[in-house]
């Protein structure tokens, strides 16, 4: 009874460090399964995990039931299967248990260190997956890697080693203690033996026949199972197999088998341990790696290493060649794949392999014995070599097209059971995951560089634009000014671009400007710079050119622009006008440079066009008085600085007043007064003619309808129209709005155009002039001679009236050709049934020979100069008397 009570005793040890290892364990996998599922869930973003994060916690604090043989239960394979431990045991701390587990004060003080530590590290697992959870992956990462997570987790690990090895200490002391008192034991039976030799003696015989060995023997073999050695079988006769001997023989196989079937669980849930590690490494790698090379050869060296394959390799589809090409591999006989020849034609041994399979498949192909497959046939020969047992090949996508494969090799085999399958199935989609994330990123880089070159480079012409302009420009100027050399800066402009644009279409323009920025950047050497600022307009910046190498290039540049192009079908033709400024004589910046070559250009615009010209200071004089000028046009009407005078119109016959016409005049403080030949164009160039044009009509209908209430004689009042006002496309009705609201009949209304206004548009300018003819407003040509007027064209506007520019009236009485043309004019529009007026009339030599020609009517400082609204009603009461 002694011996039983110290085996007992013994076996009671066992137990108690079993059940303590057990809850060691427990802390430990708890606090690994939490590192776990808290980096997986960061790296992927899955909601699952951190859920399952949670009842960990829960489990582990005494919050949710402890399932039924919780210390083997895996959580990655719950994520993988989607099944979950079932609470059946009741809730309780881990901490209690271990309390109620007899450890020494010692331990239980270190095991609680450890689960304080534990509990630091959820709330900084915590703060991690709040972090991921509001988008920030980097920072989430990196609080899970660094050096505090890692000490942290130290701290846990540390006191529950020291814990493991107390208790196998302790345990070990009461065995061997308990195992003394059993050998005392032993000797007390041996003696006690002695004394019953006789009485054994006799019962020998049955004993031996019972047992079927000798007591030795029998207590040979179970001091051999009881320390797990099965590698000898028992050997029983066939008398004894009826005896202990035969019981102990048949419990040896039963122990043997179960200890067959213990060890392949073992290497199986190894197996699958290590490939969770491969998966969290394959996650670790996803997050790691920067392109897709990358990421394959972290994907092969994870699965061998972590993984427990013996080979591993990627191969991409050549669609071209219809075979696969290695793109990463690691392991044992990589080397093979150099010369690997692997098909995706069925009709070709190389094609009929496991990735032949799962390409014309779609799905996995798993050779659970590589050496004997048929289907591997082709590489046995390899298999033997290396000593691969099983293969496996499963396809990655993108988009989902299958674009490659992963083949891992194991050396045992049947190698992918069903929990392998899904974890290697889960690897390949963290795989696809990780090539779609590339995808984007690669289409955010094409992005960002589409943006910056957008940011700094022409669409069109593929020039510099104006921000790198600058940028180019002030660099330098920086050099230019450190080696005092000089710098010109050109600024070409194309004329009448717009007419092409307008006549052929945007497309042919942008063709021609391509072709011309081609032609334009052969003409610069290199360091310089051309870009273009848009529309039809580029800058040329030349490193150390004086004004004469300037004035060559500025030649250069007139030609090249001038040669033919030809865009499509058409043959077109265009030329520039070119303003030079040079630095430092002109400018010390980007900006100043720019501005005085745009004056240069303007000069050479106004002068005639095709040509170049350098900035010179009266250029900056106009170009300062003509801003002056135009910001001053914008607050004229709003301080009340314009009027507008009466100038008679007189009939050659009856030599009375006929009608009046309306001219604006201006003055400010600032300017004094200013000439309509200078603000008139200043008012057109800055679109500000619309709003003074509408004011000057409204002004004029009002004191025409004014005089008629006043009961003066009828008048026709008239007033110019700028060429800008006429192309509006309500300008009719806005006329007769007008006419209108002011309450003036129509026929004492007379606009005055140009001969420019037809020009762009004859057809249009017709529809236009139909239409104010239609509502019974007069209009009439001014300055009849001067502009390009075609009297096809002429024929068919809907006007009644021609005045003759002054420039003709002026020398009529001393010109014999001046002489001509007004006789011609008037000649011609009486024969259109046209009546004619002369303007600028000064002397009466001048007003005998309109009357000699028959003229109709004149106005000028002959008869009136142009008078204000109150000395034109008395000059109108005045002729009634």
């Amino acid at each position: 009874m002694f011996y039983v009570w110290t085996e007992k005793r013994i076996d009671h040890a066992n137990q108690l460090r079993f059940n303590s290892h057990n809850l060691v364990d427990e802390l430990r996998q708890s606090s690994d399964d939490l590192t776990r599922m808290a980096r997986t869930y960061v790296a992927t973003g899955d909601a699952q995990y951190r859920k399952h994060y949670q009842e960990i916690v829960a489990i582990r604090d005494g919050q949710a039931p402890r399932p039924l043989n919780y210390e083997n239960v895996y959580w990655d394979v719950v994520l993988a299967n989607g099944q979950r431990p079932r609470g059946v045991q009741r809730a309780a701390p881990l901490m209690e248990l271990i309390r109620e587990a007899h450890f020494t004060p010692e331990e239980l003080a270190l095991l609680a260190a450890a689960k304080n530590e534990s509990d630091k590290l959820v709330g900084l697992d915590n703060s991690a997956m709040d972090l991921r959870a509001q988008g920030d992956v980097g920072a989430a990462t990196a609080m899970l890697h660094d050096a505090a997570y890692h000490r942290v987790k130290a701290d846990i690990m540390r006191p529950i080693g020291a814990v493991s090895d107390s208790v196998d200490h302790r345990t070990r002391l009461l065995v061997e203690a308990t195992a003394l008192d059993a050998n005392l034991a032993r000797f007390a039976f041996m003696f006690s033996a002695i004394g019953l030799v006789l009485l054994v003696w006799r019962a020998k015989r049955r004993l031996d026949a019972a047992l079927g060995c000798s007591v030795a023997q029998l207590r040979a073999g179970m001091e051999k199972l009881g320390r797990g050695d099965f590698t000898t079988p028992l050997a029983v006769s066939d008398e004894a197999r009826d005896s202990v001997w035969g019981w102990l023989a048949h419990t040896q196989q039963s122990l043997m088998r179960l200890d067959g079937e213990r060890s392949e669980a073992l290497e199986r849930i190894q197996r699958v341990s290590r490939l969770y590690s491969a998966l969290s490494q394959c996650n670790q790698a996803i997050v790691r790696s920067r392109s897709e090379s990358e990421l394959f050869e972290r994907i092969c060296r994870d699965v061998v290493s972590h993984g427990g394959m013996a080979m591993a390799w990627i191969g991409l589809i050549d669609k071209e060649q219809g075979r696969i090409d290695v793109a990463a591999s690691f392991g044992a006989g990589v080397e093979y794949l150099e010369q690997l020849e692997v098909s995706l034609d069925p009709d070709t041994p190389e094609g009929r392999g496991p990735i032949g399979l799962s390409y014309r498949g779609g799905q996995p192909y798993w050779c659970q014995d590589y050496q004997h497959a048929p289907e591997t046939a082709h590489w046995h020969a390899h298999g033997v070599r290396y000593g691969w047992a099983s293969s496996a090949a499963i396809p990655l996508r993108r988009d989902g097209e299958i674009i490659g494969f992963f083949a891992p090799y194991s050396g045992t085999l049947n190698a992918f059971d069903h929990e392998v399958r899904e974890l290697l199935l889960e690897m390949t989609l963290d795989i696809e995951f990780a090539l779609k994330n590339f995808d984007r990123e690669a289409v955010r880089l094409q992005a960002d560089q589409r943006v910056q070159y957008l940011a700094h480079y022409d669409v069109l012409t593929g020039l510099p634009n104006r921000s790198q302009l600058h940028e180019r420009t002030r660099q330098l100027l920086e050099q230019a000014r450190i080696h005092r050399m000089p710098m010109a800066l050109m600024m070409l402009d194309l004329d009448h671009f717009k007419d092409i644009n307008d006549s052929l279409g945007h497309t042919v323009g942008d063709a021609l400007l391509s072709e011309l920025a081609l032609r334009l950047a052969s003409c610069i050497r290199e360091g310089d710079v051309v870009a273009r600022l848009g529309g039809d307009e580029f800058i040329f910046v030349l490193r150390n050119v004086g004004s004469g190498e300037a004035s060559d290039v500025a030649r250069k540049l007139l030609d090249m622009t001038g040669r033919a192009y030809t865009v499509g079908k058409h043959d077109l033709k265009v030329t520039a006008s070119i303003g030079i400024a040079m630095y430092p004589d002109d400018g010390h910046d980007i900006e100043t440079l720019l501005q005085r070559a745009d004056a240069a250009m303007y000069q050479v615009k106004r002068a005639g066009r095709h040509d170049f010209r350098f900035f010179t200071a009266a250029m900056q004089q106009r170009a300062a008085r003509h801003l002056r000028v135009v910001n001053a046009l914008r607050y004229a009407l709003e301080r009340e600085q314009m009027h507008v005078m009466y100038q008679p119109q007189v009939s050659l016959t009856t030599g009375r007043i006929i009608g009046a016409e309306a001219l604006l005049r201006w003055s400010t403080p600032e300017l004094g007064a200013v000439s309509p030949t200078e603000f008139i164009p200043a008012a057109e160039e800055s679109g500000l003619i619309i709003q003074i044009g509408d004011w000057v009509l409204r002004q004029a209908v009002r004191q025409a309808r004014a005089w008629l209430d006043a009961g003066l004689p009828p008048l026709v009042m008239a007033v110019n129209l700028s060429a800008i006002q006429f192309r509006t496309a309500d300008l009719p009705s806005h006329v007769a709005q007008i006419l209108y609201e002011e309450g003036l009949p129509p026929e004492y209304l007379e606009l005055e155009l140009t001969e420019g206004v037809a020009l762009q548009d004859p057809q249009g300018a017709i529809t236009t002039m139909n239409q104010l003819h239609d509502r019974g407003i007069r209009m009439s040509i001014d300055d009849f001679g001067t502009g390009f007027s075609s009297l096809s064209q002429l024929k068919k506007f809907k006007v009644y009236k021609l005045k003759i520019d002054q420039s003709f009236v002026r020398d009529i009485s001393t010109d014999a050709e001046d002489k001509a043309i007004v006789s011609a004019i008037i000649n011609m529009a009486r024969s259109l049934g046209l009546t004619t007026i002369a303007e600028g009339v000064e002397t009466i030599e001048q007003l005998e020979f309109l009357r000699e020609q028959h003229c109709d009517e004149m106005q000028g400082y002959h008869f009136s100069k142009p008078l204000p609204a109150d000395n034109f009603r008395a000059l109108l009461e005045n002729e009634s008397r």
